[in-house]
């Protein structure tokens, strides 16, 4: 909300700002999305400030205060606006997907959804789209390769070739290259860990928990329980580059958080990220808004364990959503879209032709060109302003307050699942809200117990922050309240 209010004598502009207001109507915190802002609510106004904002009446004591903190204010109304792009931006991201199938049947698929399972990629195409990514990312010293969609190791072969080949390519043209993988982690062997860890290579690792949930969901092609050759890959690779390995978990309405979280912390996962199912409304497998609850339940025990952790003096686990938001309220660093897709990213299929991003692979709409014959970048243009818009132009996130925290969600789950494209899946959007609500406040908890916490969550140090920081926006140290 942002409106003029009734004060005594003046004219000021409240800002854009969103109470957090408990079971009880009390406001102990505010978030501000116009500076990015978490200010604390003295005791003293905390009953009252909900009710005085939404009557745009704040005067007397508490109005001296927000004068002070700035939230009633004549500055102009600031916002993180993108503006839609005229040009398409310079690509620095393209995934290959090599092998155009999988050896796992989930329930959830979303490459049997789209149709994007049309075989294997050739090494004659995977050399066109290499070929095609350093010429699209012309200019960009570094360029991040990713290999997706469906079950890449079933190539692995063609996975070292390229690997050797883009090595080459990028010291001839003295340019750094990193790659990305998303795996199953069930063809995993010592040879293939081996190689992750001695290359620049990120892993992924789809997991969905432990094996009464991850069983149900995410069997084998002929049906048969994965967890057991899933496991094997995972500690296999948790030993040869642990810390540059992510578990992803898909979170279905029947899997309950803290079972998952449980599970990865009896693991030793230290980088976790729990992802909603993108899935068709009617579909069995989605959030039901009866869940939310006991999931944000859930997000506060594990924020509750992070802290624990600290006070310990141990390094917690990477609990994303959770630490990104709390990354983009310490840089601070908000943002206006979900990701980079059809802008610094693009998707390349098995049989050369590119898309958005993987996710898109194979929907004719979506088609941008291939790599033999380059890409149309005005339909790239077109997309970022449609499909893939600024939260600010997009329906239903322009007025949701969380929205410079959460991106506008995934593009091809609207894409695909619907039922209006330029919208968030809604059924994800009060999950959102629970993760980013719960997130701010772990934020205040950190930096009131122990500014250094932030820190120590993502193993910075200080100077490392303030090299991140704009100089022109105080960092979360730097700011009032934070002590």
């Amino acid at each position: 909300m942002s409106t003029v209010v009734r004060t005594r004598g003046s004219d000021l502009r409240l800002r854009n700002v969103h109470p957090l207001v408990d079971e009880n109507r009390r406001c102990a915190l505010i978030y501000d999305l116009e500076r990015t802002f978490v200010i604390e609510v003295p005791d003293r106004f905390q009953a009252s400030l909900a009710g005085a904002i939404t009557t745009a009446d704040l005067d007397g004591p508490l109005g001296s205060w927000m004068k002070d903190e700035d939230l009633l204010t004549r500055d102009a109304r600031r916002g993180w606006s993108d503006p839609h792009p005229d040009i398409a931006p310079r690509v620095t991201d393209v995934s290959l997907d090599m092998s155009g199938s999988c050896n796992m049947g989930c329930v959830y698929c979303f490459e049997d959804s789209i149709g994007s399972r049309i075989g294997r990629m050739s090494e004659e195409t995977a050399l066109a789209a290499l070929d095609f990514a350093f010429k699209k990312t012309a200019g960009a010293k570094h360029i991040a390769l990713h290999f997706g969609s469906g079950e890449p190791l079933l190539r692995f072969d063609l996975l070292r070739m390229i690997v050797r080949e883009a090595d080459r390519r990028a010291a001839d043209e003295g340019r750094n290259v990193s790659y990305d993988l998303t795996t199953n982690a069930t063809l995993v062997t010592p040879e293939i860990a081996e190689f992750l860890s001695t290359h620049p290579f990120n892993v992924r690792v789809s997991c969905d928990g432990p094996p009464s949930v991850h069983d149900v969901f995410r069997p084998m092609k002929n049906g048969r329980p994965s967890y057991a050759l899933v496991e094997r890959g995972l500690k296999l690779l948790m030993s040869h580059l642990p810390n540059h390995l992510t578990v992803n978990s898909v979170i279905c309405g029947t899997t309950r958080l803290k079972d998952v979280w449980s599970w990865a912390k009896e693991l030793g996962i230290r980088h976790y990220h729990v992802i909603k199912v993108g899935a068709y409304d009617s579909r069995n497998v989605t959030l039901q808004r009866a869940e939310l609850a006991r999931f944000r339940a859930d997000l506060e025990l594990i924020c509750d364990d992070m802290f624990a952790d600290l006070e310990a003096g141990k390094r917690p686990i990477d609990y994303q959503p959770i630490s990104k938001v709390v990354r983009r309220l310490m840089i601070p660093q908000p943002i206006t879209r979900f990701c980079g897709v059809a802008g610094s990213y693009l998707g390349v299929a098995s049989d050369g032709k590119v898309y958005p991003c993987f996710r898109h692979l194979g929907l004719k709409e979506y088609q941008f060109g291939d790599v033999l014959n380059d890409v149309d970048d005005q339909k790239r243009v077109t997309f970022l302003k449609v499909e893939a818009a600024d939260v600010d132009q997009r329906p239903i996130c322009h007025t949701c307050w969380a929205r410079y925290l959460c991106g506008g969600g995934c593009y091809a789950d609207s894409v695909v699942y619907g039922p209006d494209k330029r919208k968030p899946q809604e059924s994800h959007c009060p999950f959102w809200r629970a993760e980013i609500d719960t997130a701010i406040r772990f934020y205040d908890r950190l930096r009131r117990s122990d500014p250094t916490y932030c820190l120590e969550l993502f193993g910075d140090d200080i100077d490392s922050l303030l090299e991140k920081s704009a100089a022109s926006t105080p960092t979360f140290l730097e700011r009032r309240n934070c002590s």
